[in-house]
């Protein structure tokens, strides 16, 4: 009898154990199944479009709702949008600094102002500034901000020396203290075979290079600050109207702060060699990575650069890397 008692005991405590099993086991489903499969609740099902049977989308040529864009799409859209900059207003003073700045790094360099001879061959502007022929000015309607900025640039000496020395690789620096280059500059791709005309550039508007052999023309705008690039197909179309105006316009600040970079930097690198001025690339020129390496680490540009120690062997030095790297 007793064990009897004892059987049934550990019969009911095992049934106990195993409804307490089945509970836990149907309680957690439950809070499973609600978790990650929620109910709609009967409204919100009723709210709910229609499904549209594929059979009609297949044939249907008027959907009611546009096609959605995939998301490389409305990334693209997204990155076309132009967000609006107001550009700071022009300074005479930032790209008088700039371009004088230019002028100070081929003097360094030995690209100007390197003559055996000892001739100067840049004219800086005096503290009142150069002596431009006003009457040629006002004939040309020129506005002040351009007459203005005329008078402060550096320039070369002499048309003669500014055509023997490129401004930037292929391009030929005006030189308004000539009073025919004040004619010539409004109108920079004509004025070298044919009679320049007036009215080709605005008034607020000066060409600071032309092209030379197909290079590019530079065309300072002093109203919007803007510098437009352009070679010597983009100048003008078929009836010579002005067709660079089409052309993006950069900032002019940013525009001459990226040249002085690439000269600092000696990504461009004007030389100053016996046969001429011309410019080495690093990417198409053989001796640039030398004639860098040794302007870095022999003469110590631009930071400790021994100036009158290259300028001494700059030619000599010049002259054997082109011939080591043809």
């Amino acid at each position: 009898m007793r064990f009897c008692s004892m059987v049934c005991a550990v019969s009911l405590s095992a049934s106990i154990q195993f409804l307490i099993s089945v509970f836990v086991t149907i309680l957690v489903s439950i809070i499973w199944n609600r978790r990650h499969h929620p109910r709609i609740p009967h409204p919100e099902i009723a709210s709910l479009p229609t499904p549209v049977p594929a059979s009609c989308l297949e044939t249907s040529s008027n959907p009611s709702q546009p096609e959605q864009p995939n998301q490389e799409e409305a990334e693209e859209t997204e990155n076309e949008e132009v967000y609006p900059i107001v550009r700071l207003p022009y300074s005479e003073d930032t790209i008088v600094a700039l371009l004088s700045d230019i002028y100070r790094i081929y003097v360094q360099l030995g690209y100007m102002n390197n003559r055996a001879d000892g001739m100067e061959e840049l004219a800086w502007p005096p503290p009142e500034g150069h002596s431009i022929n006003e009457a040629i000015c006002e004939e040309l309607n020129l506005s002040p901000k351009v007459i203005s900025l005329m008078r402060r640039l550096p320039y070369p000496v002499s048309i003669g020396i500014a055509a023997n020395i490129p401004f930037m690789p292929r391009s030929t620096a005006f030189v308004y203290i000539d009073d025919r280059q004040i004619r010539d500059g409004r109108d920079p791709g004509r004025w070298t075979f044919d009679r320049p005309r007036k009215d080709f550039l605005l008034p607020h508007e000066i060409a600071l290079a032309c092209s030379d052999d197909e290079g590019i023309h530079l065309v300072l705008d002093t109203e919007e600050n803007t510098i437009r690039e352009s070679d010597w197909q983009d100048l003008e179309d078929e009836d010579g109207n002005a067709d660079f105006r089409g052309l993006p316009a950069q900032h002019a600040p940013t525009f001459l702060t990226e040249y002085i970079h690439k000269l600092r930097s000696l990504e461009e690198i004007p030389v100053g060699e016996y046969n001429g001025r011309y410019f080495y690339h690093v990417e198409y020129d053989k001796a640039c990575p030398m004639v860098k390496k040794v302007l870095q680490e022999q003469f110590g540009w631009p930071y400790d650069f021994r100036e009158t120690e290259w300028k001494a062997v700059a030619k000599d030095t010049l002259k054997r890397l082109g011939q080591l790297n043809p």
